[in-house]
């Protein structure tokens, strides 16, 4: 089932990004910020509630949002889940009427599969300047190529 993220996911959104967190994959993401930002994540679970993927949505501009944070459980890989939350972040972005979103990732295929081209991400000096932020905390950030999306408002 994808819906939007319920206050009671906040504990499983944390567990499934942090596992890929170590590896430099994604962004660690706290409970504090995952609750803050509850509203802008769309999840998929099981029958039993169990977590299974999920993805966020993060506004640069009244015009602009990444697709963030996107995550699948290791044995739910191949089964569509990851397309399906983004497909549900984008219908967020949409209803919030982004124009464009953009993405980053090392999975070139997935989000051009979705419709998304090709970018340089020096488009986006939002995310230069959060990548800089991190990295004088001490957050290893891994580059990533960049992908965008116009949406049809």
């Amino acid at each position: 089932m994808v819906r939007a993220a319920h206050s009671s996911d906040v504990s499983q959104i944390v567990e499934l990004v942090s596992a890929f967190a170590p590896a430099g994959l994604m962004l660690p993401r706290s409970t504090a910020q995952v609750a803050r930002e509850l509203d802008n994540y769309v999840v998929a679970t099981d029958a039993t509630g169990h977590m299974l993927a999920c993805a966020s949505l993060t506004e640069y501009s009244p015009s602009l949002a990444e697709v963030a944070a996107v995550a699948v459980a290791p044995s739910q890989h191949g089964k569509g889940l990851g397309s399906l939350v983004v497909k549900g972040v984008e219908a967020v972005a949409a209803t919030r009427q982004y124009a464009e979103l953009f993405a980053l990732s090392l999975q070139d295929g997935f989000f051009s599969a979705l419709g998304y081209e090709s970018a340089d991400v020096n488009a986006y000096p939002e995310k230069l300047a959060q990548w800089a932020r991190l990295r004088s905390e001490g957050v290893s950030v891994l580059e990533k190529r960049c992908f965008r999306k116009a949406l049809a408002l």
